[in-house]
């Protein structure tokens, strides 16, 4: 099966392609509405529809998920069920992946979403078999197997990629990087894949037109509060850290606060951090905000603070620098080099309390016509990232087997880490 047949002056087939969104929404405490995986595939299947293919959300959801599909999206919402080993999935019921399979033809195409996946094997497997191409994107889930410098972190892991999943991304039509960093451990792991090199957005020029800057010129009466919006996922977006660091910033004599809201059941252990280090008054956690609740509470914040280890590319970033707020980042949101560039925030130099504390103390002293400035800056550099209609554009060429067109951002080469 294939996507040949009647082409366009771009090479690509007039008839709408079938675009099929595989998801696995497996047992978590992360609500669909807030997931970023989630978010990637809605929005990309909208844009897809409203440029004339056909495209559906296929989630397999674990019993108790409910995801959330918007109006005006067709989805199939399967069990996941099968044979499981050690509390994973590792095969579907022959009718759950019937279903998945239904009614593919030679304009089909699959984006799965999501690696380190035991499905990932037999449900690529079962495209192969029937000849209908796939693509994949990795959503991040490679960035912790290496360090920033490319030190190998998680040798398990890598080994489980190298000898059992690299069958299944290296047959795939791509594998979408969010960062160049990802890009290179993606062309460490598995050498013979396709690598494509692509961002996330957060808005769309095709439905919304480009967002409006941001109206406020001056930092808050309460200078300096710093937040964080997004899930609360502590290790992985580095929240003890910024809790930390905070702690560190207040007794050095920082003046400022911290006000963090969003999904999942860390909430107490971040209070109690705050309670343990003092700072419990001058702290806010709550759950998670939504449109414009969120855009609310966040615009009274003066700073957007992300100590990421190693979540690339995070929508929230993009999201708080949409909204005019200086960003404080580290090197592990893979946004750093751009932020920096566009004078749009302030680096947190290493993954460290100390190093989150210094950035806090650095932008406590920013006057109101600089903070105006890296304010404007960084709607800018937010705006300049990424735009889902480009995206999902470039996406279709590499459903069809092209290489991307202009717009999209080649992968780097790693030959200079092949011995790491």
């Amino acid at each position: 099966m294939s996507l040949n047949g009647g082409v366009s002056e771009r090479g690509l087939p007039v008839r709408p392609l079938d675009i099929r969104h595989l998801i696995f929404d497996e047992a978590d405490d992360h609500p669909s509405g807030a997931n970023g995986l989630h978010q990637v595939a809605r929005q990309l299947a909208l844009e897809q529809i409203h440029s004339g293919d056909q495209s559906r959300l296929v989630f397999l959801a674990a019993p108790g998920r409910e995801p959330e599909v918007p109006a005006g999206i067709p989805a199939q919402i399967l069990p996941l069920r099968g044979r499981r080993m050690l509390g994973k999935t590792i095969g579907l019921d022959r009718d759950v992946l019937d279903a998945v399979l239904s009614d593919a033809g030679p304009s089909t195409v699959y984006h799965i979403h999501g690696v380190r996946q035991p499905l990932l094997l037999p449900i690529t497997s079962a495209l192969r078999r029937r000849g209908v191409p796939y693509g994949i994107t990795a959503h991040s889930r490679f960035a912790h197997i290496y360090s920033l410098d490319y030190k190998l972190e998680r040798r398990k892991t890598a080994l489980y990629v190298k000898l059992v999943e690299s069958f299944a991304l290296k047959s795939a039509r791509f594998i979408h990087a969010l960062t160049p960093h990802e890009a290179d451990v993606m062309r460490l792991l598995v050498p013979a894949a396709n690598v494509v090199l692509l961002p996330n957005a957060v808005y769309s020029s095709r439905l919304d037109g480009v967002p409006p800057a941001p109206t406020r010129l001056a930092p808050s009466a309460e200078f300096p509060t710093f937040g964080f919006f997004g899930r609360l996922a502590v290790e992985h977006k580095g929240l003890d850290l910024l809790i930390e660091g905070f702690v560190r910033y207040r007794r050095e004599g920082g003046k400022g606060r911290l006000a963090m809201f969003g999904s999942g059941q860390n909430h107490q252990q971040l209070a109690e951090m705050c309670l343990a280090g003092g700072v419990a008054e001058f702290s806010s956690i709550g759950g998670p905000r939504f449109g414009e609740d969120k855009l609310r509470a966040a615009s009274q914040w003066d700073f957007y603070v992300a100590p990421s280890r190693f979540d690339h590319m995070p929508l929230a970033l993009m999201e708080a620098g949409l909204m005019g707020l200086p960003l404080i980042l580290s090197e592990g949101t893979g946004l750093l080099g751009e932020v920096e560039a566009a004078g749009a925030g302030l680096a947190i130099a290493d993954l460290s309390a100390q190093s989150v504390a210094q950035a806090m103390h650095a932008a406590e002293t920013i006057g109101p016509k600089q903070w105006r400035v890296l304010s404007q800056s960084a709607y800018g550099v937010a705006l300049s990232i990424g735009d889902w209609t480009t995206i999902s554009a470039c996406l279709r060429d590499l459903y069809c087997g092209h290489p991307l067109a202009d717009g999209g951002r080649s992968a780097t080469s790693v030959t200079k880490h092949a011995a790491a």
